[in-house]
């Protein structure tokens, strides 16, 4: 197979055209994704059953977690052995992104929660092709001198799309249909673009071991060896999803409930917080990947911006009032930025078999599916306990355990 020999030895040029792929692919099935569960999808729910709305939040990212589960390992492991004259990245890519698109189109029009629940389903399903596809790249096409700049665009797309996603949304409260359209549109331009731009080539050339009933038990298992600092990673970045995802999963119902603002104010703040998030994040992300590179350090500086979360989640605690929300914001998109591209550096590092970095990737992308669901169920059973402003604490406390773990990864300087 040639494709690790072109990351290691023969090209240590940095692939520009890929780079800028690795910020529009991730931007642009992140920026519906987000936009879609954290601000209109709840929104959507509260108009038809506002007195349920917190429990049928944790039950559409319980049942979405599941779906995505299968999805992201299954759809990455055929990626792994996809074999065609475009390679075998791009056609997940374009393929999945097309699909996304009329996905969303059908749920905008979705009237009831079960309608709502199937559709959005089948979104996690083929979003996650996408997703799956574009983050094996960087173990696939990245020179190992440059992963830290790559891992940089890649988190840049990330919190563009992330935090761009939660900023679109705010401005279509009044009309969650028109927004997921939007959405649509977006999935869809975006998907396709990435792939063309990165240039993939045909992979007919690479071997592939041939089908069979112990290939299929392979394609599905976990890895078992030398894997140990591959657990410690998926463990530390299940946790950090959890405690990040506390906050988010509930911001608007935190600014309603717990800070007191009607539909106009709440959407205001929404909109503030969510490009405070971004141009920190954005600016942060840009510098974390390309000084990982250049200092070799990219665990010690994951340690050191994740401990900044749970500084940042005690503000809103201590002060809760509007300003004390937007140093909160400050803080965890220094931290979120940062993270976005550091983090993929070390997923990349601590893979136990490149050859398989689509379904092992996969696998690491478990911590953001059960992330989003543990974080659900923490802080709605929290703020069933003990109110909103208790999943602060929270959060602080989670990510600080997250941030003992990415320490304790030996592989990783």
């Amino acid at each position: 197979m040639t494709s690790n020999a072109d990351v290691t030895n023969a090209d240590e040029r940095l692939p520009w055209r890929l780079v800028v792929s690795l910020v529009i692919g991730p931007a642009s099935w992140l920026l519906p994704h987000q936009g879609a569960i954290a601000t209109l999808l709840p929104q959507k729910i509260s108009e038809i059953d506002p007195v349920n709305k917190v429990p049928l939040v944790m039950m559409f990212s319980t049942v979405a977690m599941i779906v995505a589960l299968f999805s992201n390992i299954a759809l990455g492991a055929c990626s792994d052995r996809t074999r065609t004259r475009f390679g075998k990245r791009k056609p997940w890519i374009i393929g999945c992104s097309i699909l996304s698109c009329l996905v969303l189109l059908i749920y905008s029009r979705a009237e009831t929660i079960p309608v709502m629940l199937a559709w959005w389903c089948v979104y996690e399903f083929v979003v996650n092709g996408v997703a799956a596809a574009i983050v094996a790249q960087l173990s696939d096409r990245v020179p190992a001198r440059w992963r830290g700049t790559a891992s940089s665009a890649y988190g840049l797309g990330q919190t563009i799309g992330g935090q761009a996603g939660i900023l679109v949304a705010a401005q279509f409260l009044g009309d969650v249909t028109l927004g997921v359209e939007v959405f649509a549109a977006i999935a869809l331009i975006g998907g396709v673009v990435s792939a063309l731009l990165a240039g993939e080539r045909s992979n007919l050339h690479e071997p592939v071991a041939p089908f069979s009933k112990r290939e299929l038990v392979t394609m599905s298992m976990f890895p078992t060896r030398n894997a140990t600092d591959f657990y410690k990673t998926l463990a530390a970045r299940f946790l950090l999803v959890v405690g990040s995802s506390m906050v988010s999963n509930y911001m608007l119902y935190i600014l309603q409930d717990y800070l007191g603002l009607d539909q106009a104010g709440a959407q205001r703040l929404l909109s503030v917080n969510s490009s405070i998030t971004l141009i920190i994040g954005l600016v942060c992300c840009l510098v974390a990947g390309p000084l990982a590179d250049r200092i070799g350090r990219p665990k010690q500086l994951a340690v050191a911006t994740t401990g900044m979360i749970a500084v940042g989640a005690l503000v809103p605690f201590v002060f809760p009032t509007p300003a004390g929300l937007i140093v909160f914001s400050i803080i965890v998109g220094i931290a979120t930025g940062a993270n976005s591209s550091l983090i993929q550096i070390i997923s990349v590092i601590v893979l136990p078999n490149p050859e398989a970095a689509a379904k092992d990737l996969g696998f690491l992308n478990l911590a953001n599916t059960l992330g989003g669901v543990g974080a659900s169920f923490v802080a709605a059973s929290v703020i069933g306990q003990f109110g909103y402003g208790a999943v602060f604490v929270a959060q602080a406390v989670v990510v600080l355990l997250s941030s003992a773990l990415f320490y304790s990864i030996k592989r990783v300087r």
